[in-house]
């Protein structure tokens, strides 16, 4: 087997166990807030908001780490603090919570930006980045449906010890994974301090491009949905039904839908370019959002709508890389990818917080605020693909 081929096999085979790991550990903490420990609402979007601006910080350190450590040990540094992250679920004080949630988010950031830089690496501009990011993508989808009927059958059964202990077991696995089969990396060559603040001086530079800024939207919109769907809807799912397999059946469905939706984006994406594939996703995700500000306090329609979104919404992060390839010249991917995972933790974080006071007041507010975004993200695309591909 060629290196190539052996470091995607490890990043498929990666990215389908911290998949099973991340959806359960995600959908299930709100109600770990909530249900278990009987704090507000309000508080597990600011313990979510919290773990984003880690995330945040991840996404700018990580960029760096890899630079200096290389990526196998910036991404064997993520999965460790993944399998730190568990210990959440432990623990019951704000002190505690606040020390081992964040670290949850740190990971994603390590681990997004450190795969997705080895793909655009090994694949390039003119190779089958759509496909490969699809599968890559999926692996995460894939192994949330897979993870999250057990986790809700464990949960109702056993409650969260178990939950922990499981989690704890499975993010052993990958870091196993990454220190026996994932070749070691560093980077080709290391520049002289003045090149490194030359480096740091253009970054403004390349961010500050109309192009740019416009796909940095096209991250950050719709990404206020999520932040706003990941805290929202096991909560109103659960409220409704009082069962935590309802919203384990609820993250199956929207997963197994989400991983087909990935691998069509990513083959017409290949096929006929990532402009009509994008803006399809952007309608389905925009027109999903609003179906959910109208039916937010029935069942099926958050069940229905809740599915249709996140399918759309993978989509689109299938074709990101895509767009990145799109937007960057070679030497500028890795500071633009950085750019969009900090903007993509803003988004969370500001998703969560405004999703957890707006509703208070009423279930649909927080995806009428949502959807408004999605359209003008819609709009945004149009203009994004107005414009030439960069080269």
């Amino acid at each position: 087997m060629s290196q190539k081929k052996k470091i995607i096999g490890v990043l498929l085979l990666l990215q389908l166990l911290v998949g099973m790991h991340f959806a359960a550990q995600r959908y299930f903490f709100p109600i770990y807030i909530q249900d278990e420990l009987g704090y507000s609402t309000v508080l597990a979007s600011a313990f979510i908001s919290l773990s984003q601006l880690v995330g945040m910080v991840g996404a700018l350190l990580g960029g760096t780490l890899q630079d200096t450590l290389g990526r196998k040990k910036t991404l064997w540094l993520g999965l460790s603090a993944l399998f730190l992250s568990n210990f959440t679920f432990l623990v019951a004080a704000p002190w505690q919570l606040t020390l081992f949630w964040p670290l949850s988010s740190l990971a994603l950031s390590f681990q997004s930006l450190v795969s997705q830089s080895y793909l655009i690496e090994l694949v390039g501009k003119k190779g089958r980045l759509g496909i490969l990011s699809a599968l890559y993508n999926w692996g995460f989808t894939l192994g949330g449906a897979l993870g999250n009927p057990v986790a809700g059958m464990v949960l109702d059964q056993h409650g969260f010890p178990l939950f922990a202990g499981i989690l704890l077991g499975i993010t052993l696995l990958p870091l196993i994974l990454v220190s026996v089969f994932l070749p070691n990396h560093q980077p080709p060559h290391q520049p002289p301090k003045t090149a490194r603040r030359e480096v740091l001086a253009n970054y403004l530079t390349v961010i500050r491009r109309p192009q740019v800024i416009r796909l940095g939207l096209l991250r950050f919109l719709p990404t206020l949905y999520w932040g706003m769907a990941t805290l929202l809807l096991p909560l109103l799912i659960n409220d409704i039904t009082g069962r935590k397999t309802a919203v384990a059946l609820y993250v199956t469905a929207s997963l197994i839908l989400a991983s087909l939706s990935q691998l069509v984006a990513g083959y017409f994406a290949d096929r006929v370019g990532s402009r009509s594939p994008t803006l399809i996703a952007f309608s389905v995700l925009t027109g999903s959002i609003l179906g959910l500000a109208l039916y937010a306090e029935e069942l099926w329609g958050l069940y229905l709508f809740g599915i249709l979104s996140a399918a759309a919404a993978w989509a689109l992060s299938t074709l990101m890389p895509s767009l990145v390839a799109r937007t960057s010249r070679p030497q500028e991917a890795g500071r633009i990818l950085g750019f969009l995972v900090f903007l993509w933790n803003i988004a969370m974080m500001v998703g969560a917080l405004i999703g957890g006071m707006l509703v208070t007041l009423h279930p649909s507010l927080p995806f009428l605020l949502a959807g408004l975004a999605s359209l003008g993200a819609l709009l945004i695309a149009r203009s994004f693909f107005a414009h030439p591909a960069q080269t």
